[in-house]
């Protein structure tokens, strides 16, 4: 269980009503991870809504079976989620968290969680809005790699940049 309190310094439940919060601490626990502990992989079952409460969390996707994975954003601010196929989607993540340095997280159980916003209707299109935003961002910052591996693609070896 979460406290309230450390709940309540996290953006992304800063404002919500002291009940969904204590709700919510009760379906959560903080966990600890080593630095280069791999914390979730497309191979691994989407259970666990994360947020970050210390370190910093690098997000990679495997673009090919032919190359390494490819960083899409290194998360470093408390409050920073990650993991929302626990909450929304197919069940499994579509991306891979390594610890960059030792972390600190609360992981909130997603299942168990929706079933919450289900009845708090208030506090769940509050915190839904949240973390609409917080994934509109991260494809924002997956589209701007797409882009830029695509010119990268097409442009001939050959090619030099006039400047």
């Amino acid at each position: 269980m979460v406290p309230t309190e450390t709940l309540a310094k996290l953006s992304l439940f800063e404002g919500l009503p002291k009940g969904a919060l204590k709700a919510i601490g009760a379906i959560s626990r903080e966990l600890s991870f080593a630095a280069d502990t791999v914390i979730f992989s497309p191979e691994t079952s989407a259970e666990h809504l994360y947020v970050l409460l210390e370190g910093s969390v690098r997000l990679t996707v495997q673009v090919s079976p032919l190359s390494g994975p490819v960083t899409v954003t290194v998360l470093g601010t408390p409050g920073q989620a990650l993991g929302f196929s626990s909450i929304v989607g197919s069940g499994h993540h579509n991306s891979s968290a390594e610890a960059a340095s030792a972390v600190r997280v609360v992981a909130v159980k997603g299942r168990e969680l929706m079933d919450y916003l289900a009845g708090d209707t208030a506090a769940g299109f509050v915190l839904m809005r949240r973390l609409v935003q917080r994934v509109s961002n991260r494809l924002a910052a997956v589209r701007r790699l797409l882009v830029q591996t695509i010119i990268d693609y097409e442009r001939p070896a050959s090619a030099v940049d006039d400047n």
